[in-house]
């Protein structure tokens, strides 16, 4: 592992965090072998900001104060935890400056803003075989459901119905 990042600064993500998180976003995508669209990226950082219902933490190195990481997660009413919990949709840290802390420190402050805001629990997942992010959550007590997620993209829809 490589040398922590002396204290990591945490904060919620502002206007001006707007085309930091978005390269961010993107280079997450690009990893994933997804389509990347910055100018809908950007709408979506717009959206998430603006909206009671997300929370989007971005990591800052000490050093430049500029954002290296970015965790969103989403307030939801959960039955499987009997209350209002939170959905990690994204946790990305930039490739300089992964296995440094950071994605730690972004879901510690994650945890500590749902024990103070009363949520029942957290839901994430990971990608299989990403053992670096498995590792950083057992080890920060979350652990395993068994389940198996899928996904439909309503675009698919329309090149289906194309001749």
């Amino acid at each position: 592992m490589a040398e922590p990042i002396a204290q990591p600064v945490i904060t919620p993500a502002r206007g001006e965090d707007r085309g930091r998180v978005v390269e961010l976003f993107a280079e997450d995508l690009t990893d994933l072998h997804l389509p990347v669209d910055l100018v809908a990226l950007g709408r979506v950082f717009d959206e998430l900001i603006g909206d009671e219902r997300s929370v989007v933490l971005v990591a800052r190195t000490p050093a430049d104060g500029l954002a290296a990481g970015v965790l969103v997660a989403s307030r939801v009413p959960s039955v499987k935890f009997s209350g209002w919990s939170l959905w990690i949709e994204e946790l990305y840290v930039g490739k300089q400056v992964r296995q440094r802390g950071m994605g730690r420190a972004l879901v510690e402050e994650l945890l500590q803003f749902a024990r103070q805001g009363g949520y029942a629990g957290i839901d994430l997942e990971a990608y299989h075989g990403n053992a670096p992010a498995a590792l950083l959550y057992r080890n920060l007590g979350f652990r395993r459901l068994g389940r198996e997620r899928f996904y439909y993209r309503l675009e698919w829809e329309q090149q289906d119905a194309t001749p």
